[in-house]
């Protein structure tokens, strides 16, 4: 079933030939650096369309000295799917005969079972096969595992793709964090936010994803202006903002209880839930010195000094937070 995860997988090396030159020496080939490639449609449904048989990627590879063109057909494979066995097959001859090319069948796969599920001849016919596909399979036993920083950084992008194909290791933890401080040291920012942004997106575990995204935080923070920095950084403020009312209202509560008031099921939820900053420091102000309860949550009038929410510059990083609360003292 296809996800963000599969169709990274498979539409990756399509649009970085370098990465893919790397992964077509990984089959013996004897396919010579310097390939250049062309993106060819993936819709394989006969006319008159009875249904849609959609493959892939689909790309037209030219050597460097332009002689011996063929078609590379990419399949993402993150599982076992027996109705590939007969797909597979037409897809092939589909290619074959439309593009009057030798045509190569690579299936990426993610876990060993798959791979070697994948990399079976699929026979077609009685006796002696009327038709026989094998694909090439590149899965984690005969793709590199990229566990030196030095590696990742002379080729992220292969660096990546690698990474993807080892996602389910016991150790990906280790083999993200290669991967995090190779792309760290990129000076190309907006390269960079794209390229850690995918490699999410790649990423099938939601595990993986957690630790990636912890990862990013820790060894850079991501360029503005880019959709996925912005989008990291508006995430990173949200959860500080949620933190600091959470907090709040913690020690509102603990106050409130010290000063012996007692707190009923609603009135600890509105506290709780109250993600306003200003008027949780008006109820903790007001909660040191007050009688009742009703005077905590009072309606503010026009004598309260409601403290100001702190001001942020658009560019620069959120002050950390310390014991002291810097709003306005009692008069």
């Amino acid at each position: 079933m296809p996800n963000v995860s599969h169709d990274t997988l498979h539409g990756f090396l399509p649009g970085r030939p370098k990465a893919l030159n790397r992964a077509l020496d990984l089959l013996d080939l004897g396919i010579p650096p310097g390939v250049t490639t062309e993106i060819l449609p993936t819709d394989a449904s006969s006319a008159p369309k009875m249904f849609t048989r959609q493959m892939d990627s689909v790309l037209r590879v030219v050597r460097p000295d332009g002689r011996d063109p063929f078609i590379l057909l990419v399949e993402a494979q993150t599982r076992i799917e027996t109705k590939k066995e007969t797909s597979w097959p037409y897809y092939v001859a589909y290619l074959r005969d439309r593009y009057r090319l030798e045509v190569v069948l690579l299936v990426l796969c993610v876990d060993t079972a798959t791979a070697a599920w994948a990399a079976r001849p699929l026979h077609t016919g009685l006796g002696r096969p009327t038709q026989v596909t094998v694909p090439h399979v590149l899965g984690p036993a005969n793709v590199p595992r990229v566990s030196r920083v030095q590696d990742a950084s002379a080729d992220l992008d292969f660096a990546a793709f690698c990474l993807w194909i080892h996602s389910n290791a016991p150790d990906i933890e280790g083999i993200l964090t290669v991967m995090g401080e190779a792309l760290a040291q990129d000076t190309d920012r907006e390269a960079r936010d794209d390229l850690a942004g995918l490699i999410e997106d790649g990423l099938g575990s939601e595990h993986a994803r957690k630790i990636w995204r912890n990862l990013m935080e820790t060894l850079f923070t991501p360029r503005r202006g880019t959709i996925v920095g912005d989008a990291r950084l508006a995430g990173q403020e949200e959860g500080r903002e949620e933190g600091r009312a959470a907090g709040k209202a913690e020690q509102l509560l603990r106050l409130m209880e010290r000063r012996g008031f007692s707190l009923t099921e609603e009135t600890r939820q509105r506290v709780t839930t109250c993600t306003d900053m200003p008027i949780l420091d008006l109820w903790f102000d007001r909660a040191i010195d007050a009688t009742a309860l009703d005077e905590v949550f009072a309606v503010p009038s026009s004598t309260d000094r409601v403290p100001a929410p702190a001001q942020r510059p658009e560019h620069t990083a959120v002050p950390s937070q310390g014991m002291t609360d810097p709003r306005p003292s009692a008069d």
